[in-house]
């Protein structure tokens, strides 16, 4: 028994003189964690459940607000509130022993050490998000510190935050408020231009069945033989990538290649677009275009008309789908399908064009544009090697129509839409990107928007997307540089080419791009009057784009 006795004292006064944070006795559990020193790192374990003591700091240090973390978190001289101390008969070793004083001292000073030590490190993680300097940790005794604050970052009643914790939101708060002020200045058009993105399932949809059909009149007009083999483009704003709100409108050329014709210009009356007469030279392979010769001319009503009875016929056939012929419009060059019902309408228009054998746009260009600073010397060859086009275009003289023929360069367009940028990789996966189709889709809008408000007095139902996408190209051969066509700068961008077509309807003139002897604002276009009503638009931050 003396043996015992002696054996417990030595163990009471080894334990008692040993440092608490390792303080090792025959009372303490074998489950219970030891403690760290106080510049290492706590390791986040749940204690032994047969410690109550160290539940409660531990528990004190998880919990947010709850009256164990504001005990745990008081310093060690001051002593803790007596409703909020564990109580004695709780303290004991699985024996049935009472823990000796300085196995107590030390789980204080752990429940001490551990708010410390996890207010060091949030307000490391703190700094390190706010972009500055990690806070240098306090290195005075544990009384000094300030109370731990929990998750939430609220101080404990009746104390004051730290001034460092204010000041850290107010350095925040200016830097975000100038970003967002800057961001919602340079994208002011922006969300109105997210608008007008066509839908990737609608545009798969309303293709499969453009497609369907274009395939089934190609076959039949392949099998008359009067038009020989013709060559599918794809031409307009669809295939441009410049189409807006909904992919409901397609534009399909129909080419007959190599085709000899001598040309003779129709230069009579006042117009707008350059308009032919067309001889037909001798021609083995199609002579089949020589009953619709008119005398020594070859007829464009004629040609259209045929191609015409033979869309007909073969729509009759298509039982798949509803595809109707719209009736024949004077002086177009098309012949209009309409597929489906509305809402869900698609409109498509087929053109035939002859191409010429042996001439280039070069014979047409006759002061044409100089594109090679924007586009580049090589581009320009290859723009004005492309072969010219003829389509069935009449001409109005006073209440009549002409039988004439028009010159053609969608084609040529869509090779400037394409490669717009004055770097050969602009705009690609991996190249810098511009605004320049942005800026033409939203002029495009503008321009719809303005003759739907005004559709009841049809002031400006001759105004076509073609005048915005010709003021698009001369802008773009004016500022040729890709920096001055930034995204970032796209509200800039836009008001840059608005300001150029305002100018060219306050002057009646806006010049053909290929052929800038002519022009596409005629007498009887009423510019003044959607010049005026642009600038109301464009003075109080264009009220009709917030009405869509």
């Amino acid at each position: 028994m003396e043996q015992e006795a002696a054996a417990r004292g030595k163990g009471a006064r080894k334990g008692s003189a040993a440092p608490p944070a390792r303080a090792e006795g025959p009372a303490r559990p074998a489950s219970a964690p030891k403690g760290p020193g106080r510049g290492q790192q706590q390791q986040q374990q749940p204690p032994s459940p047969r410690d109550p003591v160290e539940g409660a700091a531990w528990l004190g240090k998880a919990g947010e607000g709850s009256p164990q973390a504001e005990q745990g978190s008081a310093p060690s001289r001051r002593k803790a509130p007596p409703q909020k101390s564990p109580p004695q008969a709780d303290r004991r070793d699985p024996a049935g022993k009472s823990s000796p004083p300085a196995q107590g001292r030390g789980a204080v000073r752990k429940k001490q050490a551990r708010p410390v030590e996890a207010k060091a490190l949030a307000e490391e993680k703190g700094a390190a998000a706010s972009g500055g300097a990690p806070r240098p940790r306090k290195q005075g005794p544990p009384a000094q510190q300030e109370p731990h604050r929990g998750e939430t970052g609220a101080a404990p009643p009746g104390r004051k935050a730290a001034p460092q914790e204010k000041r850290a939101p107010d350095a925040q708060e200016p830097q975000q408020k100038g970003a967002a002020a800057a961001a919602g200045g340079r994208s002011s058009l922006r969300p109105v231009l997210r608008r007008l993105r066509l839908r990737k399932a609608e545009i798969s949809h309303n293709s499969r069945r453009v497609n369907w059909v274009r395939d089934l009149l190609v076959k039949a007009i392949a099998r008359e033989g009067c038009f020989g083999s013709v060559a599918i483009l794809g031409t307009g704003s669809y295939y441009e990538h410049t189409k807006i709100t909904k992919p409901d409108e397609f534009d399909i050329m129909l080419k007959v290649p190599e085709v000899r014709l001598e040309l003779e210009p129709y230069d009579t009356c006042d117009y707008k677009d350059p308009y032919y007469l067309v001889k037909l030279k001798r021609n083995p392979t199609l002579k089949q275009l020589n009953k619709f010769a008119d005398q020594e001319h070859l007829s464009a009503s004629k040609i259209l008309s045929e191609l015409r009875t033979i869309i007909t016929d073969e729509v009759k056939t298509i039982n798949e789908m509803k595809v109707t012929v719209e009736r024949e419009k004077p002086g177009s060059p098309a012949v209009t399908l309409q597929i489906g019902e509305p809402p869900s309408r698609i409109s498509v228009d087929i053109i035939l064009a002859l191409e010429m054998t042996g001439t280039t746009l070069w014979d047409s260009r006759k002061g044409g544009p100089d594109v090679k600073k924007w586009l580049g010397a090589q581009m320009e060859r290859q723009l004005y090697r492309q072969r010219r086009c003829l389509v069935p275009k009449n001409v109005k003289v006073g209440a009549h129509f002409i039988d004439t023929w028009r010159l053609s360069f969608s084609l040529a367009e869509k090779t400037i839409i394409k490669y717009h940028g004055n770097a050969k990789t602009c705009c690609e996966d991996n190249g810098k990107k511009c605004c320049r189709k942005d800026c033409l889709k939203l002029l495009k809008y503008l321009l719809e928007q303005l003759k739907t408000k005004h559709q009841s007095r049809n002031q400006f139902n001759k105004f076509c997307s073609y005048h915005a996408k010709t003021a698009f190209f001369h802008t773009c051969a004016k500022w040729t540089s890709d920096d001055e066509w930034l995204p970032e700068n796209f509200d800039e961008c836009f008001e840059r080419l608005l300001n150029y077509f305002l100018d060219c309807l306050r002057i009646v003139e806006l010049k053909h791009f290929f052929i800038p002897e002519y022009n596409l604002f005629c007498a009887d276009l009423k510019c003044s009057i959607l010049a005026q009503a642009i600038e109301s638009e464009q003075t109080n931050g264009f009220p009709i784009f917030k009405q869509t």
